[in-house]
């Protein structure tokens, strides 16, 4: 995806970010406002595209008038393991910055365990209240807000759609990373498939590797669709998700719209450059003297039905005209 309007401010940022010894040695006054991010991703990724992890944050801060002489930044990245996301979470903290920002609930959950005094700004995956992230959504009351973009009804959503494009789906193979099992997202996959009458073949895949097996387990046991579960591994696998699906023929459900631009056959999700880009509104209001947990959790209102016409025919599959009407977006 082109990079959108401004992608020069958020280039600059995504260099001074590629080691952070560099970002720390910006020149800065004592009132420039340091901005920690909290990475799954290296570092040293681009950040200027709209799937990108801080894309479309950098994108708001620019949207708002912010450039890089008035900011500074500090990037710790888990390197792709969510194990690692404590350590570089509790880095940002001893440097210290005045606002940590991430992309996902494990690293919200990583930097309010650091601390519970520096503001945290979060796209949140799963019920934040639950979670015990924060006292209501009105009134989160602790040191962290952001969006969040879960509802109980969006794994039986995902499933009706798939169900309707697949007439006579009896038999779904779901992807799942333990690692983060403590997301509502395999319960509430469990109970729609049961209100449904659909069968799940449930694969837990925590690393890469274990994709090949994972999907040759799930046709083995008579999956007619597969059905993937949110979780930042697993999207960073979606090119290699979407040529397993068709390699194994498999009609694949995901939860980012990026897994249809890769390949896989449909996505139902909210717009995640979106929210990345409300962050920027958060942190403004933050750096401007608002306490976080004053700052509504938000929800984004619409959700939006993508899907790969080139992967409906590669499948052999013609969609239902009632699917196509539903979809926002269309790859053909």
């Amino acid at each position: 995806m082109k990079p959108k309007r401004g992608h020069y401010f958020c280039l600059a940022v995504a260099l001074a970010m590629s080691v952070p010894a560099i970002a720390g040695a910006q020149q800065t006054s004592a009132k420039t406002p340091r901005i920690g991010l909290l990475a799954w991703w290296p570092c040293g990724m681009p950040y200027a595209t709209e799937t990108s992890e801080f894309g479309m944050f950098m994108q708001g801060l620019h949207d708002l008038g912010y450039t890089l002489h008035e900011l500074s930044f500090e990037c710790r990245s888990a390197s792709k393991q969510d194990s690692r996301l404590a350590a570089a979470a509790m880095d940002l903290v001893q440097l210290p910055v005045d606002v940590i920002v991430t992309s996902s609930q494990p690293a919200a959950h990583a930097a309010q365990g650091a601390t519970d005094a520096i503001p945290i700004v979060t796209i949140i995956s799963g019920d934040p209240v639950a979670a015990g992230l924060a006292s209501s959504l009105a009134k989160p009351g602790g040191n962290l807000t952001g969006v969040t973009y879960y509802a109980t009804e969006l794994a039986a959503k995902r499933l009706q759609l798939l169900m309707e494009a697949i007439p006579g789906l009896a038999t779904v193979g779901v992807l799942a990373n333990p690692v983060v099992s403590y997301l509502p997202f395999e319960a509430d996959t469990k109970q729609a498939a049961r209100h449904l009458g659909v069968a799940l073949s449930l694969q837990q895949v925590s690393e890469p590797g274990e994709l090949d097996a994972a999907f040759s387990r799930m046709k083995a046991d008579g999956a007619q669709a597969a059905f993937v579960l949110p979780d930042l591994m697993l999207a960073d696998q979606s090119s290699r998700i979407a040529a397993l699906a068709i390699e194994h023929r498999l009609p694949t459900m995901a939860w980012g719209s990026w897994y249809v631009a890769d390949g896989c056959l449909m996505a139902y999700s909210a717009n995640y450059g979106e929210m990345q880009h409300r962050l920027a509104f958060y942190v403004d209001r933050i750096l401007k003297g608002t306490k976080p947990g004053e700052l509504p959790i938000e929800q984004p209102m619409k959700f939006d039905l993508s899907v790969n016409l080139k992967t409906a025919n590669a499948l052999g599959i013609e969609l239902p005209q009632t699917v196509l009407l539903m979809a926002d977006e269309v790859i053909e």
